[in-house]
Parts: C-alpha cells; sequence; structure tokens
C-alpha cells in the first residue's frame, strides 16, 4: 500500500505499508529504504481528509450503472462512482523524527488500526 512523503525527517517520495511496516527513504537509506514497525510511531495526526472524483472512474461506474440500470443507473454511476479519499496526516516516531505523507483512506486506515493494537 502506497504513501506520498511530503516533508519531514525523511526524503521526498513514494514509501510502502506493508505488514505493520513502512518503508521510508532516509538520506543513510535511499534504497530499498528503512523499514520501522508501526510500534515505533509515538501517535498520528490528521492534517486533512479530502474526497475527490476521479473521471475515469466515474465514467467507469457510469456505463456499468447504464447496463445494468438504464438512464437511471448510468446518473447513479456517475455521481456516485470515481470517489477517492486521500488522508494527510504527520506522524512523530518515538525516536524524535516526523513526517508529513499523503496516503488513501483504506491505507491510512489500516495504519492507524495497527498502531492503535500497538
Amino acid at each position: 500500500m502506497k504513501l506520498t512523503i511530503k516533508a519531514g525527517d525523511f526524503l521526498q517520495c513514494d514509501g510502502d505499508y506493508r505488514d505493520g511496516s513502512l518503508t521510508l527513504k532516509t538520506i543513510e537509506s535511499p534504497s530499498p529504504g528503512e523499514k520501522i514497525p508501526v510500534n515505533r510511531i509515538k501517535h498520528i495526526t490528521v492534517a486533512n481528509h479530502e474526497t475527490s472524483r476521479s473521471l475515469g472512474g466515474a465514467l467507469g461506474w457510469g456505463v456499468a450503472g447504464a447496463l445494468v440500470l438504464g438512464p437511471v443507473g448510468l446518473v447513479a454511476g456517475l455521481w456516485l462512482g470515481g470517489k477517492e479519499e486521500e488522508v494527510t496526516f504527520v506522524a512523530t516516531f518515538k525516536d524524535g523524527r516526523k513526517l508529513t505523507a499523503v496516503a488513501d483512506s483504506r491505507t491510512f486506515n489500516k495504519l492507524n488500526d495497527r498502531m492503535q493494537q500497538a
């Protein structure tokens, strides 16, 4: 699951969240990156939660809706389809490092849930 590092003590780039760990690029470990278990995060603060629409996704749902329900399905598919939710968050690690990152809401929720369990 991808996330994008925007600022902080890590390089601005794409990172990964997988199996309870973040893989982030640092100056000391640019490739493949530093693997950081979620239990090393002190806290996470949501900075922004935004819903946007993807034209391609909306068109796809519109066509699917039209095939199933005709014109009403087309309108419903265009209206409901293509929604993408992004969460911008600040994570502070127990070692004092911080980052600001953007992830889709699904990735953020999995990360946050795992952190709460740790």
